[in-house]
């Protein structure tokens, strides 16, 4: 498989015929099959449905066209970076940040590192749990800013913050509630509403659910929230996410019986010891450390 036999499917896939699709490569009809024909033999499947005017996608067409097309996108992009790094030197620098923070912890301290050096482009990406540590081993980030969680001898880090976690419903949620401890048997059936893990490689377990209680997954703090004050749910969530909620009685905090209701999470500045880091990752490095508790 190749990026032109791809590129020649895509084609065909989006102008509606080999002939529009050999004449928007600049290439001949012939080629454009042969190139697709290559394809079908290599997987040993039918893309296309031939027996119509026009080709039509197959169902393992459609789901090879999609896959196909976000691989060309993500090539092309590449291929503009290398453009951009040959022709811009401009140093980047790279954060992976865990979404329990809605700002970054010594946000001051980056502000003024960034105006220090004008010529830096920033980068700070969200993720949750395993994908904070793991865009570290991707080297899509030289420094993690998260929680303890999967750190061990490979890494070098060191607290700078806390996040204070609190459990929280809608008043609606739990009409009937009395009393001032949950029994986990109410909640058992009730939807729990939990972030996915970003990560792709060695996902994490959660943390502080009920046993055999009923999950939902959200990708972001943001909808979480959105179903919290739908009535939708209840979760753990950062106490500063929903001060002004709490504040105005639109979410209520729970205290559930044999539960982390409330706690406090360390915060790590966090690096692989193996991989060295860049000259402007090093020295903001010593610069969040000021931040250490």
């Amino acid at each position: 498989m190749t990026n032109e036999q791809l590129r020649a499917f895509i084609a065909v896939v989006e102008w509606g015929s080999f002939r529009a699709a050999a004449s928007h490569l600049f290439k001949t009809q012939s080629s454009v099959s042969a190139s697709v024909r290559v394809l079908e033999e290599e997987f040993d499947l039918q893309l296309f449905d031939r027996s119509h005017y026009r080709p039509q996608l197959t169902s393992e067409g459609k789901t090879f066209y999609h896959q196909a097309r976000k691989l060309m996108s993500q090539a092309d992009e590449l291929e503009q970076l290398g453009h951009r790094l040959a022709t811009d030197p401009a140093p980047t620098l790279s954060i992976a940040l865990t979404a329990m923070c809605s700002l970054p912890p010594g946000l001051d301290i980056i502000r003024q590192f960034c105006s220090d050096h004008p010529e830096l482009r920033l980068h700070i990406q969200t993720e949750h749990l395993s994908g904070v540590l793991e865009q570290l081993h991707l080297e899509t980030a030289e420094i993690a800013i998260g929680p303890h969680r999967g750190l061990d001898q490979r890494y070098e880090f060191a607290e700078i913050s806390r996040v204070q976690m609190v459990t929280v419903a809608a008043p609606g949620f739990l009409p009937d509630l009395s009393g001032d401890e949950v029994p986990q048997s109410v909640l058992r059936s009730r939807p729990h509403i939990l972030i996915t893990d970003s990560g792709s490689q060695s996902p994490f377990d959660h943390l502080n659910v009920i046993p055999g209680g009923h999950l939902w997954y959200v990708t972001d703090y943001q909808m979480k929230k959105a179903l919290l004050l739908a009535e939708m749910g209840w979760a753990r969530i950062p106490a500063h996410m929903v001060e002004q909620e709490l504040a105005s009685g639109e979410l209520i905090q729970l205290r559930i019986e044999n539960f982390p209701s409330e706690s406090e999470v360390p915060i790590y500045l966090i690096r692989l010891n193996e991989h060295p880091l860049s000259r402007e990752a090093s020295a903001l490095w010593q610069e969040l450390l000021k931040l250490r508790s």
